[in-house]
């Protein structure tokens, strides 16, 4: 710049000189033009070519100094048109990387959310069947109870059967008792009594059968009421196991209600940073734009740095031409002075005069095309300017942008991690309430078998107090018989008869007692139907809800393997993330690198105007020398 600042001072001493010189030249000319000057003065026209020539040879001296001042900025120029271009081919590749990762972002986060939308459908689906199978459980757990109860009802038909039994037992020893009398009483009667001593044979025979199949009938009623005791037993605890398995279902059906709702907060979280991320993908847009404008300026700015380049190198040439010329012309006008009639030396002149005006035309015709191609290297260094400024902005807010939908993405991540964990434990949960419906399974089975032996022995028990009732008929008959017998006897028979009437009035209470048990019996056996077919619903209640817990925790297992997958894919986000992040600090030194070569650019240009408007004015006034110069040539030759 003090360079430039001295030529144009020097240019103005340069022009104030001229002006006088000029102007006293023109007062000259005007009082006696040189075509009308017959003949021109040698002395005059000397010391016109020696002014002239010394003008020249200052301007071409100039018109260099400022070339190479020229070639400094275009060299500063180039090397900042250069880095501004690594910078904007810098900042395209990381914006096309921040562009790529932007992409993949956005497609994960919706193939994402859509994941966790279906994920929150299957556990939704999850909670739904876990609630049915709360339900059913509670079902089977209420079958249990009522198991129970028939169970307690049978213990009791127990006692109760045991007691009617003792009564008959009394009923059949007394039936015994009595048959002894009896037979005292038909020896009494002597030849009279002997169908009585048969009868009584018969009916104390009866009485000891009818002993037998009491006792029977109390063993198998203490094994029924052993059964019974076993199902009770087995049963609480099939309720017991069913009602927490319930209880741990219905408190899954309810975590996994929280987990569903975490898992809507989670969408909606992911569809925020979803619209904040599609701010920073306009934003990038905005920079990949930017950058590609930042590297078109550079380009142009390149080529027009090459243009201005070249055209330097032209007018150093002219330059140096010019003053080679004015130098001859120097020595010339010397020549001329010690000799006006040389004709070599007016040649010379002439030729000297013709060589500076093409090298000035020309100097000046690519002062024309520099000043074109400075101005497009300034318009492109503004540009670029602008654009950094831009991308620089632009890039500190997709910074901020990015690092707000990290944490985002940080705290979805957690969030699901947490879920993860919950969701793991009520899997295994699951499969344990799956593994306790099987057991719950081997115990219903248990429950059956004895249901079953209680069945039987009920059979059993009902064939005895048949074969019972049978020695009772017949106890009954042989009394009538023995009523009707004595009787016949008369007076020897009186006794007999007693005997017969009790022994009959025995077997009544005695079949009394054996109706009350065949009821009691029967309504067991109606109980142990119920029971077998309560236990049989129980089962099949079971398998079903064993089938459904182990089926759903599979599925459950495929939904714990997505749930990876979403934790997978936002764990690359979050990576994807800090790339554009680091992408984006790349981008904004690039684009302060690029505003700094601008800056520098845009000196150098208005550096560069101003030298070349210097070399202009410099040209246009060498021209104005050689217009003069072409004159007193051509005066000089006239004369």
């Amino acid at each position: 710049m003090p360079f430039i600042q001295s030529i144009l001072s020097h240019d103005k001493e340069t022009e104030n000189d001229t002006s006088s010189t000029h102007q006293a030249q023109n007062n000259e000319l005007t009082q006696t033009p040189l075509k009308e000057q017959e003949p021109l003065q040698s002395s005059a026209a000397s010391n016109v070519l020696l002014k002239t020539a010394n003008e020249l040879l200052g301007a071409t001296e100039e018109g260099l100094s400022a070339i190479e001042e020229l070639k400094s900025t275009m060299e500063s120029i180039a090397a900042a048109a250069e880095e501004s271009a690594g910078a904007a081919e810098e900042s395209l590749g990381a914006v096309t990387q921040i562009k790529q990762n932007s992409t993949n972002i956005l497609k994960k986060s919706n193939a994402s959310a859509l994941s966790i939308k279906s994920l929150e459908d299957s556990i939704q689906q999850a909670s739904s069947k876990i609630t049915e199978s709360s339900e059913n459980m509670l079902r089977i757990a209420a079958s249990a109870e009522n198991v129970a109860e028939v169970g307690t009802r049978l213990s009791s038909a127990g006692e109760e059967i045991s007691q009617t039994v003792n009564l008959i037992t009394k009923l059949a020893k007394r039936t015994s008792l009595l048959a002894l009398n009896a037979a005292i009483e038909a020896t009494r009667a002597e030849e009279k009594g002997k169908s009585f001593s048969v009868m009584a044979k018969e009916i104390r025979a009866l009485s000891l059968k009818s002993n037998e199949y009491a006792q029977e009938i109390k063993n198998v009623v203490t094994e029924i009421q052993s059964n019974v005791g076993n199902v009770q037993t087995t049963i609480v605890q099939t309720k017991e196991l069913v009602f927490s398995a319930s209880k741990n279902a219905s408190d899954n059906a309810a975590s996994m209600k929280e987990l569903i709702a975490q898992l809507i907060a989670i969408v909606e979280e992911v569809k925020q940073s979803l619209e904040e991320f599609q701010e920073l993908d306009n934003e990038i847009v905005k920079m990949q734009l930017s950058s590609e404008t930042i590297a078109s300026a550079a380009e142009e700015s390149a080529g027009a740095v090459s243009e201005v380049t070249q055209t330097i190198s032209m007018q150093a040439t002219a330059f140096d031409e010019s003053n080679a010329a004015a130098k001859m012309l120097e020595n010339l006008a010397k020549k001329f002075e010690l000799d006006n009639h040389d004709v070599s030396v007016i040649n010379d002149l002439a030729s000297a005069a013709e060589e500076l005006s093409s090298a000035v035309e020309e100097i000046e015709n690519s002062m024309q095309q520099s000043m074109i191609a400075l101005s497009q290297i300034q318009e492109a260094a503004d540009i670029s300017k602008d654009d950094a400024q831009k991308n620089s902005d632009i890039a500190q807010k997709a910074v901020a942008i990015t690092k707000k939908v990290s944490k985002t993405i940080d705290e979805v991540n957690a969030q699901i991690a947490a879920i993860k964990e919950a969701f793991t434990k009520s899997v295994a949960s699951v499969a344990q309430a799956g593994h306790d419906s099987k057991e719950n399974l081997s115990n219903a089975s248990a429950i059956l078998q004895e249901a079953k032996s209680i069945k039987k022995s009920i059979k059993y028990l009902k064939k005895t107090l048949r074969k019972i009732e049978l020695t009772i008929v017949q106890t009954a008959a042989l009394s009538i018989n023995g009523s009707v017998e004595a009787i016949r006897v008369g007076e020897l028979g009186e006794g007999f008869s007693v005997v017969s009437n009790d022994i009959r009035n025995l077997a009544e209470n005695s079949e009394q007692s054996l109706d009350k048990i065949n009821d009691i019996v029967d309504n067991l056996e109606d109980e142990t139907e119920n029971i077998i077919e309560a236990i049989d619903k129980m089962e099949l209640l079971g398998v079903k809800e064993a089938e459904a817990l182990i089926t759903l925790a599979a599925e459950m297992q495929s939904s714990e393997k997505e749930i990876d997958v979403n934790i997978a894919t936002f764990a690359e986000i979050d990576t994807q993330l800090q790339e554009i992040e680091n992408a984006l600090s790349q981008a904004q030194i690039g684009a302060e690198q690029t505003l700094t070569a601008a800056e520098i650019s845009l000196n150098n240009a208005k550096e560069s105007r101003e030298a070349a408007q210097h070399i202009t004015n410099t040209a246009q006034k060498m021209a104005e020398n050689v217009t003069e110069l072409i004159e007193v040539a051509a005066a000089i030759k006239d004369s």
